[in-house]
Order: structure tokens, then sequence, then C-alpha cells
């Protein structure tokens, strides 16, 4: 029978005992974790714009273009056929 590989403890290093408060960063950590704040409302701005510009290229340019392709390899799989008829 194999042994597991040895998994680390998200709330501790291995060999030592796990974190009193797993809220709180270990030792030499700076601040609580739920002291992050919100996020600048630049980087949301850019997200939302950059999500944005990525559904347009998506759904309006890149999705015509393959489903034109797709209609031509069809069409030509049609002539294909029928030719052998």
């Amino acid at each position: 029978m194999t042994e597991e590989p040895h998994r680390p403890s998200p709330y501790g290093s291995p060999g030592e005992p796990p974190l009193a408060n797993v809220l709180r960063p270990p030792p030499g950590g700076r601040g609580e974790l739920r002291e992050k704040g919100w996020v600048p409302l630049r980087y949301l701005a850019a997200w939302w714009f950059l999500l944005l510009v990525a559904d347009v290229l998506f759904y309006v340019v890149l999705t015509p273009i393959w489903l034109g392709l797709r209609g031509a390899a069809w069409l030509a799989e049609i002539r294909s056929r029928a030719r052998r008829r």
C-alpha cells in the first residue's frame, strides 16, 4: 500500500500547531485578512470596461466569423457528397 503524500495544513506550518485564529495572519504577517478593504473604484471600472470589450469582441466579432466558417465548411461538405453520387 502506498503512503499518501504529505499535504501541508492551510492553518499552520507542518510540524507546528494550528493557528489560534485562522483569520489573523501568521506571526510576522501584517494586518487582519478581513481588513483588506474595498477594491478601488478605478480597478472596478477597468474590470467592467475590459469585460464589456471582451464580450463585444467575442459575441459581435468572433462569433459571426466562426459561424461563417462553419457554414462554408457545411456547404463544401454537402457539395462534395452531391458530386460523389
